[in-house]
């Protein structure tokens, strides 16, 4: 299935640099600083696949044109600007129609690309496991299933001419059936798959689960490595991590508290990856609170936050108990945008990833979060029973431990949905001595 998918024509080439023509159009109810951030983020997407944007071009639209989404004198206009800087592509920040798409390139004499395209190219591109390659392998698809028009270098049999419309039409008729195909089983292996990472995430119930999640290039990864001692992949560039990474913060506390990685979020993040990426994303559904990672040296901060809250809330996570980190406070150049943003928002933190002392503090922030919904607890257990005496010292803090005649007696600090499961507050043979519950 490799090689069909190499045959499409419009991506960047990581080979050698390509020039780029960007395009974005603001709509009455955009602002011109909303419409420039975009195609900001846009460039930087475009050199993450190594091309370089030499113009930016805005037009401004009530709606967008059905046949070429900006106008016919705008496009004539860009044409001839492809043509003087001498560009190989023209990069969109809107998503296009397989219609507009293939219109712009007779007008354009280009190849043309829309921002949902170059997204599907990174994460193409940066998927490294069986799963995360299925994922976006079956976003792929469900994308080109659309843009069959230009795709593939052998439908050009379509344009028409003598004795080649019905093959043309033969041809792109077999694509169809060979995209429907491979999505089917795509969806069948990535179902199988979500069961194994389901089975995984029921051996993990016994532990308190933290999920970062966060604008793409927050600092996530870096947070990760730095707060469990790991050394999770991490690259300056967008969408660097795409799996879901799962290590214990700390090895020597208890309860043990797992952190999990996950793909970062963007704006105008294609539907088809939300879709495809959901059984990675159980993570975040699964766990007991969220890290929501802020880079706060980024002038849209604030946009970024709305962006992940709405992508959350797409998910089924909107609801999900959050603890923010401002992260990047080294690079902030007004220092005092730290301490009004802990003012502002409760439960939050502004940290450096790089500075092992604001680590331990964040470290110190979680573990107090949790301590809110623990119990102290004084209870005997006979020696016999070994397994639960295993499962105390597993899951719970120990704050004093005794050995008397009847048996071990703990003094122990502990979870109430640990206490509950254990059955710590009703089992036979184990009584409750001191229960400081609220």
């Amino acid at each position: 299935m490799s090689s069909f998918l190499e045959r499409r024509s419009n991506t960047i080439s990581s080979d050698l640099t390509e020039y780029v023509l960007s395009v974005g159009v603001q709509f009455r109810d955009d602002t011109l600083d909303e419409v420039e951030s975009s195609l900001s983020e846009l460039d930087r997407l475009i050199q993450t696949l190594g091309g370089k944007v030499v113009e930016t071009i805005i037009q401004r639209r009530i709606k967008p044109d059905p046949s070429l989404f900006i106008g016919k004198g705008k496009a004539e206009e860009i044409a001839l600007l492809i043509k003087e800087k001498e560009c190989d592509l023209a990069a969109f920040d809107q998503e296009l129609t397989g219609t507009q798409q293939r219109n712009l390139e007779r007008i354009l004499n280009c190849r043309v690309i829309d921002r949902t395209g170059i997204i599907l190219d990174i994460f193409s591109k940066h998927a490294r496991t069986k799963e995360a390659k299925n994922q976006v392998e079956l976003a792929m698809l469900e994308y080109l299933s659309t843009h069959l028009t230009r795709k593939w270098t052998h439908l050009e049999r379509q344009r028409g001419g003598i004795g080649l419309k019905g093959v043309g039409e033969k041809q792109i008729e077999l694509d169809r059936r060979m995209i429907r195909s491979r999505i089917s089983k795509l969806k069948t292996e990535i179902a199988h798959q979500a069961q194994d990472r389901s089975i995984q995430r029921r051996h993990r119930d016994k532990f308190l689960r933290v999920a970062i999640v966060g604008y793409t290039n927050a600092g996530k990864s870096t947070l990760m490595n730095n707060l469990t001692h790991s050394n999770v992949y991490v690259d300056d560039r967008l969408f660097a991590t795409l799996d879901s990474t799962v290590r214990i913060i700390d090895p020597k506390t208890r309860p043990p508290i797992l952190l999990s990685d996950t793909v970062g979020f963007i704006d105008k993040l294609p539907h088809g990856l939300v879709a495809s990426f959901r059984s990675t994303l159980q993570e975040v559904l699964e766990a007991d609170v969220l890290l929501h990672v802020v880079d706060m040296s980024s002038p849209y901060f604030l946009e970024q936050m709305e962006v992940t809250k709405n992508v959350l809330e797409e998910i089924g996570a909107g609801t999900k108990p959050t603890f923010l980190v401002f992260n990047k406070a080294d690079l902030v150049k007004e220092i005092f945008l730290p301490k009004i943003l802990e003012r502002k928002y409760i439960d939050c933190v502004s940290v450096s990833a790089l500075r092992p002392a604001d680590m331990r503090r964040l470290r110190e922030s979680i573990f107090g979060y949790f301590e809110r919904d623990m119990m102290d607890l004084e209870l005997t257990v006979p020696y016999s029973d070994t397994w639960l005496q295993s499962q105390i010292h597993e899951f719970s803090k120990v704050i004093k431990k005794d050995y008397l005649e009847e048996g071990a007696h703990f003094h122990i600090r502990v979870m109430r949905s640990t206490a509950s499961w254990l059955g710590l507050l009703e089992k036979p043979g184990v009584t409750i001595k001191v229960n400081n519950a609220g």
